[in-house]
């Protein structure tokens, strides 16, 4: 999120190389922590889980695990990164930051809360739309070897591994200039590393469980998106912006209901903060930028004959052909 974002000012650039500075200043060697007396049992059982999971990774998911996730930070707080996305007001585009290394990307990382407020306030005054979000972890794209941090240690077990799998990921593909690819590609090896990581270990009953937490996901990542899509129309009609924001407001009020109906029936799961805190065009692009490609990765994943290696070279193949 951090270096893998665009960045405006000189102030952006010095927040994120000390941030991340003082992750790895702070970080230790996990098993230095493991082997040390004065580690709890619990935060031992949490890492050397760790290991086993990015063990895994690179022996059965073809991920390059043999960098990140070998050293730990305490970072004494829930949340390491607050990310910032923006859009215009009749526009379902993300606004773009440009870094000089990485790309344009649809989204900015601040290390402290005040300052992703500050950035969106001054961004609403432009006229965007902004939602900031909390973040346990993210990923310098391999640039730097990512310690695990005390952000995600009580993750359950299927979220703690994928987000491993999600930002080992990162660091296999990176197609510049394309949040929604990156992300999707991520994700979507995130969902196949769990499932399998599951399988392996015999674990069934919670590989079904996964299954249906990921079907009822899907279910509200297609509401959603389809809200996007009546957006996308309307925006587009010669409409004037009074006409426009009616509209819109209807659309939102669709969505919200449709949501509420279907976490009543036990169809989704719970958003109740998202949609609290999301609904305007900046917080459904944060959500596509993640998921609006999976189908096409499951189809290239089955074309690939369900590899994963043969599977990121023809990923990679399309990526750079983009």
């Amino acid at each position: 999120a951090v270096f893998s974002s665009g960045c405006q000012s000189l102030s952006y650039y010095t927040q994120a190389a000390a941030g991340q500075a003082g992750l790895m200043w702070n970080s230790r060697p996990i098993v230095e922590v493991i082997d040390d007396p004065a580690t709890s049992s619990h935060l031992k059982d949490r890492l050397l889980l760790i290991n086993s999971i990015r063990a895994f990774a690179e022996s059965d998911l073809s991920l390059p695990a043999s960098g990140s996730y070998q050293r730990y930070t305490d970072i004494g707080r829930e949340f390491v990164l607050w990310s910032l996305v923006a859009a215009e007001e009749f526009s379902v585009a993300p606004e773009l930051f440009c870094f000089p290394i990485v790309g344009c990307m649809s989204y900015l990382g601040f290390f402290e809360e005040k300052s992703a407020r500050d950035e969106a306030a001054r961004l609403r005054v432009k006229g965007l739309e902004v939602v900031v979000g909390p973040v346990a972890a993210y990923s310098t794209l391999g640039w730097f070897s990512d310690p695990v941090l005390s952000s995600v240690l009580d993750f359950p077990d299927t979220e703690l591994a994928g987000l491993i799998f999600h930002e080992l990921a990162h660091e296999r593909l990176f197609i510049k200039n394309d949040s929604t690819f990156n992300e999707s590609f991520a994700s979507f090896v995130e969902r196949e590393g769990v499932a399998k990581w599951l399988r392996e270990q015999g674990r069934d009953v919670e590989v079904k469980q996964y299954a249906k937490r990921l079907t009822k996901r899907d279910q509200l990542i297609d509401l959603i998106q389809n809200a996007r899509e009546e957006l996308k129309i309307l925006y587009a009609q010669p409409l004037s912006n009074d006409q426009k924001r009616l509209r819109k407001s209807y659309i939102f009020d669709d969505l919200k209901k449709s949501y509420q109906s279907l976490r009543a029936a036990g169809r989704v799961p719970n958003w109740d903060y998202w949609f609290k805190q999301n609904l305007n065009n900046a917080g459904l692009i944060s959500v596509g930028t993640y998921f609006d490609q999976l189908g096409l990765f499951e189809q290239l994943f089955n074309d690939s004959g369900r590899d994963f290696g043969r599977f990121y070279k023809n990923a990679e193949i399309i990526g750079r052909g983009q």
